[in-house]
Parts: structure tokens; C-alpha cells; sequence
């Protein structure tokens, strides 16, 4: 996204999956503020630290990033495979920074399963 292509001015927006900090989680919350969005995303330590890239304190500093577009960020840990989680993100969500408009589904898990016994 170009300066200026959009203004997301007012507009709150949830990202999934945001694993590490130069991933493209996070390069999708950093284009998203520069946009003018506010930014509030998940991210899941026991896949960051499974897949050898834990950085215990990127949500923080993530956070600082994109406060630095004069917008505002929140964030939280989740896993995703859970039934209740999307109430529970979008609870969270809405209690820290307002209802989102914007919905980035980047969460992302591979694990080897017959298809048949696949849960929610």
C-alpha cells in the first residue's frame, strides 16, 4: 500500500497471526497504521517458539511501531483453534479499541491430520 492510497482514518482493524516481528503479520499492521488504521492483532508463542522464532517481546514493540503513525494498537495472545476464541477475540477487541471493520485472517497452523477427523 502506497502513501495515501487509502485513508483508515476511524477505521479499527484485527489481524491474525501476527507470529514475529518481520513477518507478514506484522508488515500487514504496519501498512494498515500508515493507512491510518487502528491496529489490534493475535499472535501464539507456543507456534513462534515450535517453529524456532519466539521474541518474547515483539508484541510490545510491534506496538510502538505502530503507535508511531499516530495510531492507536492493542494486542493479544490466542490460539485460534479454539472454539471460543473468536468470541474472545472479538470481545477483546472491541473492549480495547471499538468495533473492527477490517478482519485480516493471517493465522495459519499446519499439522499433519486426516481430514475427516479435523475439528473446529
Amino acid at each position: 500500500m502506497e502513501e495515501n492510497d487509502e485513508n483508515l482514518t476511524d477505521k479499527i482493524a484485527i489481524v491474525t497471526g501476527v507470529s514475529y516481528s518481520k513477518g507478514i503479520g506484522a508488515a500487514t499492521c504496519l501498512s494498515l497504521a500508515k493507512a491510518g488504521a487502528d491496529i489490534f492483532f493475535t499472535y501464539w508463542s507456543p507456534f513462534d517458539e515450535a517453529e524456532g522464532r519466539l521474541e518474547r517481546d515483539f508484541p510490545s514493540k510491534l506496538c510502538e511501531k505502530i503507535n508511531s503513525f499516530g495510531v492507536r494498537s492493542d494486542h493479544m495472545e490466542l490460539d485460534l483453534s479454539l472454539e471460543e476464541s473468536p468470541n474472545n477475540l472479538l470481545n477483546t477487541a472491541h473492549s480495547k479499541l471499538g468495533t473492527a471493520s477490517i478482519l485480516v485472517n493471517n493465522a495459519t497452523y499446519e499439522a499433519p491430520t486426516n481430514f475427516r477427523t479435523l475439528t473446529s
